[in-house]
């Protein structure tokens, strides 16, 4: 998951910020969901304060909308932010992992944790399809992901791609929605894991950025079977 463990003494705002956006993440809260204050007030604990502070930062994060005369919801998301969000992605992302490739190939102990993590990746596919085991996938491809985020020299890339990990997170599920893509998706993994021990940044690069694009397609036609409630066709 793309949400940080909990740190002790986090405020009641910040806990329900974080809980909110794991479960818009996840695909928990749909886009479109209502967002009821009451209704969180019930389900978190919280009180109304804090509950109306998470939901402006997440409305500031693009992760909800405030609607006047009719409160919060999950944004929707639309077929052009869908194309804008992987557009920006492969603009960014494989800079990155090119980036994280020469940065493993000078440092023995990042190196390590990347190999670690392409074992994972094998094992995975040893294992037969199960809910069980998407999940166990997305929170590895998190890992990777960050791991490659953190071994960027360039402090701007880091900081923007940072940013767009939420978003990049709850397209994830219109993107896995056919168990079949979870195995395709894991050795594309491993094609960029495989370039990025090896030192082969430009390989590792074009890997990535060849993943961001089946992804995509795999999108939209989920959406064109009807799939992915919440978001706009023609948007």
């Amino acid at each position: 998951m793309t949400v940080d463990p909990q740190p002790e003494g986090a405020s009641k705002a910040e806990q329900v910020h974080r809980r909110l956006r794991e479960e818009i993440e996840l695909g928990e809260l749909a886009p479109g969901t209502p967002l009821s204050e009451l209704s969180l007030v019930a389900r978190t604990g919280a009180s109304r304060t804090p509950v109306r502070e998470a939901l402006r930062r997440l409305a500031a994060e693009g992760l909800v909308d405030l609607v006047p005369r009719q409160g919060a919801r999950v944004s929707r998301v639309s077929a052009r932010s869908i194309r804008d969000l992987f557009e920006f992605r492969t603009l960014l992302e494989p800079a990155a992992v090119r980036q994280a490739a020469q940065a493993a190939a000078a440092d023995a102990d990042l190196h390590r944790e990347f190999a670690a993590m392409r074992d994972a990746f094998a094992r995975t596919l040893e294992q037969p399809p199960s809910t069980a085991g998407s999940r166990s996938f997305y929170e590895l491809a998190d890992r990777f992901d960050w791991a490659v985020v953190g071994a960027t020299r360039n402090e701007h890339l880091r900081r923007t791609i940072a940013e767009l990990r939420p978003h990049t997170a709850r397209l994830r599920n219109l993107s896995h929605l056919d168990p079949r893509r979870v195995e395709v998706s894991v050795s594309e993994h491993l094609a960029v894991c495989d370039a990025l021990l090896a030192g082969d940044a430009d390989t590792a690069a074009a890997a990535l950025a060849g993943h961001l694009e089946r992804s995509l397609e795999t999108i939209f036609r989920n959406l064109a079977t009807g799939t992915g409630e919440g978001v706009d066709l023609l948007g």
